[in-house]
């Protein structure tokens, strides 16, 4: 089958693109500056207002849309491919230079739309703060003695509470907008843009993410942050303000989990937000200090949390078990490889660098 040389044209255009978008990214790469000033701090704010004023007013996610979108182009391609077989007219090098048109314009709106902030100067040198390669164990068994003190305290200041876990009773209605104050109050503090209206969703079904090995996800094409309706309620702030970071121009995990947790514990007029952030930061940092423990110890010093934050714990896991994944592993072992590709070198154990930054922004800014 011969291709027309006006499609021809167009698919030569999208690869084209896509080489000049990763050109750019690879500038940026060695030049964070020019990215935080130029992109970060620049053209991204005007990609946000389009997003905010347009997408972000719809009263549901628009990432139903865009899936049913794609799944209805996939299906008009599939059929396209099902005539071209039945009629023999089907090339494979026609269809492998579709292909990689398809694949060039994805590329290049993710980046135009979002991925170019993977580039931007890293928060820490932002906020000037001194970040050590790793911690040893004396520096995480004080920063876990300190989180465990903090969230039992915390936790005994939650208006009714009890030694049953916290359940949605404790939490207040609109918690995206909650969260989306607190993280624009946390970002005005240190001198990044509030401008954007990001929006938070909760997907439905319950698990549609959790099945995947995910609690949330920040989508470029639509501009808009998802956190899994079937999350329990303990993890949802922070989860949601993590992916709202996201849609502030921040692709880096460990910024992003920082800025969540900075986000909660920011809410102080909601101590169970407070706590949430707490208890999620706890949970980071001993999964830090299980590598310098036997088992044995580990457990030890696991039942010296209080009976109140063993149940929140349990009560998490067990929500999570509800939702299985389809294929254990597979979602971690692609978004690791997608990190790396973006320049995360550490893929998808950057999550845990939240520990990094939350201790040495505590040793800068609040001593």
């Amino acid at each position: 089958m011969t291709v027309s040389p006006a499609k021809k044209n167009r698919r030569v255009f999208w690869i084209k693109l896509a080489l000049i978008a990763i050109l750019i990214r690879i500038l940026f790469g060695f030049f964070p500056a020019l990215c935080e000033s130029l992109y970060s701090r620049g053209f991204y704010l005007w990609i946000r207002l389009v997003f905010d004023n347009t997408l972000g007013r719809l009263p549901f996610a628009s990432i139903y849309l865009f899936m049913l979108l794609l799944f209805t182009l996939l299906m008009f391609k599939v059929s396209h491919l099902f005539r071209q077989f039945r009629a023999k007219q089907f090339c494979f090098k026609d269809s492998l230079f579709s292909l990689a048109s398809f694949l060039s314009f994805i590329i290049f709106w993710f980046l135009l739309l979002w991925g170019f902030n993977y580039a931007r100067i890293p928060i820490q040198d932002q906020l000037e703060i001194q970040l050590p390669e790793s911690m040893d164990f004396d520096a995480i068994w004080e920063e876990a003695q300190y989180i465990k003190t903090t969230c039992v305290q915390l936790r005994s200041k939650i208006p009714n509470s009890d030694t049953n876990a916290l359940n949605l009773d404790f939490y207040p209605p609109k918690l995206e907008q909650i969260m989306r104050n607190s993280l624009e109050e946390v970002l005005k503090k240190y001198h990044y843009p509030t401008e954007a209206q990001v929006r938070g969703r909760l997907l439905h079904p319950n698990g549609i993410l959790l099945r995947f090995s995910s609690s949330g996800v920040y989508f470029p094409f639509t501009g808009e942050g998802h956190v899994d309706n079937g999350l329990h309620i303990l993890t949802k702030p922070f989860t949601m303000a993590h992916e709202l970071a996201h849609g502030y121009g921040f692709g880096s995990e460990a910024s992003c989990n920082f800025l969540g947790f900075l986000a909660c514990i920011h809410t102080h007029e909601y101590p169970a937000i407070q706590y949430s952030g707490y208890l999620m930061y706890w949970r980071y940092v001993y999964g830090a200090l299980m590598e310098f423990l036997t088992e044995e110890e580990y457990l030890i010093e696991r039942a010296t949390i209080s009976r109140g934050m063993h149940n929140d714990i349990e009560a998490i896991y067990w929500q999570q078990e509800q939702y299985a994944p389809f294929i254990p592993f597979l979602q971690p072992a692609i978004y690791d490889v997608f990190l790396k590709l973006q320049g995360v070198k550490e893929g998808i154990k950057s999550y845990n660098q939240m520990v990094l930054l939350v201790a040495s922004w505590r040793k800068n800014y609040t001593n």
